[in-house]
């Protein structure tokens, strides 16, 4: 008899933009928080230029740099690779803490909203909903995007405007907008995550 697959449903939300960014995924629940960080980052559209972030209660969980002698005196820190998503969601409404970018400090809520058995098990994360574009890359966290939304709508600031929106052309081959969401686009880039 073939074993149920647990599957969860979990909402990654931006922080502190209004109106909302977020996305809603379903994923395997024994992925590890460094599989969670790829799906992240292809959820929400990031390029995974950036180092990242798990925090929980009593726990960060990250890639650990050999290097590295940071320690937290309350927290655990753990290895990204080695510890599984359900350690620390197991039950519904369990967040966990996302910071990608410790320049720009994007914070995501991480929320198990769903859990459910499948028969059929996913091979790879799909986006059932989101809002929202994710902003761009190195723009200065939640107070440089809120400025770039301001040289949008301020005709003031026609020239910023220009430069930013050249420069944005030349980094994402795009225009910006910043309400455009499309979830085929999001599931072609998650279709490229492999679960096991």
């Amino acid at each position: 008899m073939q074993k149920k697959q647990t599957v969860y449903q979990l909402k990654i939300a931006l922080r502190g933009i209004r109106p909302p960014i977020w996305r809603r995924v379903l994923v395997p629940s024994n992925i590890t928080f460094d599989e969670l960080h790829l799906v992240i980052q292809e959820a929400m559209g990031w390029k995974n230029y950036h180092l990242y972030q798990f925090e929980t209660g009593d726990a960060i969980i990250d890639v650990p740099h050999p290097l590295d002698d940071f320690s937290h005196p309350w927290k655990d820190m753990l290895d990204s690779r080695k510890i599984r998503i359900k350690a620390y969601l197991s039950e519904e409404k369990d967040k966990v803490l996302y910071t990608y970018d410790f320049g720009d400090n994007w914070d995501h809520i991480i929320t198990l909203e769903k859990i459910e058995k499948r028969m059929e098990p996913l091979t790879h994360p799909i986006c059932i909903k989101g809002k929202r574009a994710c902003p761009p890359e190195d723009v200065g966290g939640v107070w440089g995007y809120q400025d770039v939304i301001d040289i949008m709508q301020n005709d003031t600031r026609k020239q910023e405007r220009e430069e930013f929106l050249e420069w944005y052309d030349e980094w994402y081959g795009d225009d910006f907008n910043p309400e455009h969401f499309d979830i085929e686009e999001v599931n072609s880039r998650l279709a490229t995550i492999k679960l096991k």
